[in-house]
């Protein structure tokens, strides 16, 4: 069975989608996941998770990006995600299912969204601005993105495991619209 290693890179860590996602985890990989947070120092949010969910497979690497989720993982695919829950983690077996039919990145995007153009432009392996904050990675991609680029970028992971040869899945997922006074981060 496959594991997956969550990772989380924000500041802004919101506890319910840190439940919500261990409950997708659970219920696609059973008890072969952990859930990753990277941060400068640990939130106060970590205290009332670990009290809530004390079998929770929670960690908390002091780092400055998602890059240093990446290096602390211990298992094979790698999910990246924002942790402010912007993205319906419900979602991630359509990224699973994607890894599991052959691609070595699965990125979730929002379908709605203007940037049809830039995309194109990204496929093609320039580096534009696109917004993928909800990826499943196999960790020798990440690994090759982390040695090609001095971080873990949106624009970075995609051009570069393209350029190294790595296949990539786009899969469209939905995108919630971020609470009133709850800043919207990415994981880039």
């Amino acid at each position: 069975m496959t594991g997956i290693s969550a990772v989380l890179a924000d500041q802004a860590v919101d506890e319910s989608a840190v439940l919500d996602l261990a409950a997708v985890l659970e219920g696609l990989v059973g008890g072969h996941f952990e859930v990753i947070l990277v941060c400068a120092n640990e939130p106060p949010e970590v205290a009332g998770l670990r009290a809530r969910a004390p079998r929770l497979p929670l960690r908390v690497v002091f780092g400055r990006d998602v890059a240093d989720g990446c290096d602390a993982a211990q298992y094979e695919l790698i999910f990246v995600a924002a942790g402010d829950g912007q993205f319906d983690v419900r979602e991630l077996n359509h990224l699973l299912d994607a890894v599991e039919l052959g691609a070595d990145v699965a990125v979730g995007y929002r379908p709605r969204r203007m940037d049809g153009l830039v995309r194109r432009f990204q496929r093609w392996g320039l580096k534009m601005p696109v917004d993928c904050a909800f990826a499943l990675v196999r960790r020798e991609a990440c690994q090759q993105v982390q040695r090609a680029s001095a971080a873990v970028c949106c624009a970075n992971l995609l051009a570069t495991v393209r350029r190294h040869g790595f296949r990539v899945a786009e899969v469209p997922v939905s995108h919630r619209r971020p609470q009133m006074g709850v800043p919207v981060t990415t994981a880039a």
